[in-house]
């Protein structure tokens, strides 16, 4: 039975992508790059994002990269709003008395100010945020907050996602209202895909809040 729900933030509860992609073609344009149209971003896009960095501009460094990055993203950010279903589906967690955790790479500001727009961190028991690996965190949130690794669900919209839910030896779920394609997330593997989180509380409600993995 999952009692322990882990969520990432970006292109999970809320739908940041029209930023980020404005913001790191901001970058690109800096660097004297081309930009990116969306297709390509979301194929290219990756995380840790600094393998994103080192791949299309490693001549300069992080810091530089990161202000660009920041400045423009603070400009462009009241177009990030909540996803369809992810309200309700913190409600149900809620309801369920299903413990709830955000790991996420968002930067702390941004959190606050996305965080203010829609409520959202009044549903999450507690919040990891600022993390850029999060294979390294998963481990450490366990552990500091007593979850049982077969009660608890990651549920995210990128490989690394589904990776850190496999290092952590957990449960994944991938949501396909975000960053990655379903041909990016079904080389992943994750237990469950799904087409937004309604389709995966009818999912939990049918089965008793057990996941029944739809791929090995």
């Amino acid at each position: 039975m999952i009692r322990n729900i882990i969520f990432d933030w970006s292109g999970t509860l809320v739908d940041d992508l029209p930023a980020v992609w404005e913001a790191s073609n901001y970058v690109l344009a800096q660097a004297g790059l081309e930009e990116m149209t969306l297709e390509t971003f979301r194929a290219e896009f990756c995380l840790p994002f600094t393998i994103f960095y080192d791949r299309h501009i490693p001549n300069i460094k992080l810091p530089q990269l990161e202000t660009w990055f920041h400045s423009r993203f603070r400009e462009v950010q009241d177009s990030v709003c909540e996803l369809p279903h992810a309200r309700d589906f913190l409600e149900f967690c809620r309801a369920q008395k299903i413990r709830t955790f955000l790991l996420s790479t968002v930067h702390t500001d941004h959190f606050a100010v996305q965080a203010g727009v829609t409520g959202f961190d009044k549903f999450l028991d507690k919040p990891y945020i600022g993390v850029w690996d999060k294979r390294q965190k998963i481990h450490e949130i366990l552990e500091e907050n007593g979850l049982e690794p077969d009660e608890t669900l990651f549920i995210g919209d990128m490989q690394h996602d589904i990776e850190t839910a496999r290092h952590g030896g957990i449960y994944s779920c991938a949501v396909l209202t975000g960053y990655n394609t379903l041909d990016q997330l079904q080389a992943a593997r994750p237990h469950v895909i799904v087409q937004h989180l309604r389709e995966l509380r009818d999912l939990l409600e049918q089965n008793e809040l057990r996941l029944q993995p739809q791929l090995t």
